[in-house]
């Protein structure tokens, strides 16, 4: 199912530079702080090919153009192989313009909708406060990942190699990845990623390795932790 997107927005999960608070009205409360040099008001003009999308507000669209988006999307998430970044509040060109609390309300009800109907789900993956004017009042930008699982694969997947030099990590990195279990310091992660009784003797792998990390619908890890077989993970 997809997650609850405003309740995400109310708590303030990947909200940056500030606060959120319930209020007692049902509003949010916004708290203001100082924006780090890191800060930005511009992306990118949006891309015509590939799955990251711009969208200004989604509030209240006719039947007609709720098709049209509903088509948009499935090529959006076509392009990604099952997954689109939807920015909304962020113009064409790449302004982030931002939305008042019930326009990005009201949008995120939509882009859900959007999403029901292509059997897709939500997470907000981070949003942004774009700070008030005189002419201006305080508004949101945020950051939604759509995924669907494309109709002839099992999972989406995605393949990483890892590569560098002798003892920098590579093995002790994969095994606290995949076991979901920090390192003792002595090496105890990395003994999963040995396939050899001479790689355990030296401490050192001699062969490559292939490792499997899942991801729920919700973004949260599954790993070894939890699941004994890679098509166990994959199940998930």
């Amino acid at each position: 199912t997809s997650l609850d997107l405003k309740a995400n927005l109310r708590s303030g999960k990947g909200l940056r530079s500030r606060t959120i608070s319930e209020h007692p009205s049902g509003m949010w409360d916004m708290v203001s702080a100082e924006l780090s040099d890191q800060d930005y008001t511009d992306l990118p003009p949006e891309p015509q090919m590939g799955n990251i999308e711009y969208k200004l507000k989604l509030v209240n669209p006719s039947a007609t153009r709720l098709e049209h988006l509903v088509t948009q999307m499935k090529w959006r998430l076509r392009e990604g192989n099952g997954e689109a970044i939807y920015n909304i509040g962020v113009e064409d060109n790449g302004v982030m313009t931002g939305l008042s609390q019930e326009d990005m309300a009201s949008s995120l009800e939509t882009l859900q909708e959007m999403a029901r109907r292509l059997g897709a789900t939500l997470q907000v993956l981070r949003q942004r406060r774009i700070p008030s004017t005189e002419s201006t009042p305080e508004r949101i930008v945020a950051e939604i990942l759509v995924r669907k699982v494309p109709e002839d694969q099992q999972a989406i997947e995605l393949r990483v190699c890892v590569l560098g030099s002798a003892d920098v990590g590579k093995s002790t990195l994969l095994g606290v990845l995949t076991q979901g279990e920090l390192d003792n310091g002595r090496g105890k992660a990395r003994l999963n990623m040995f396939r050899h009784l001479h790689e355990i003797q030296t401490g050192r792998t001699s062969s490559i390795s292939h490792e499997v990390l899942g991801f729920d619908s919700d973004g949260s890890t599954v790993d070894y932790s939890t699941c004994t077989t890679p098509d166990e993970i994959g199940e998930k």
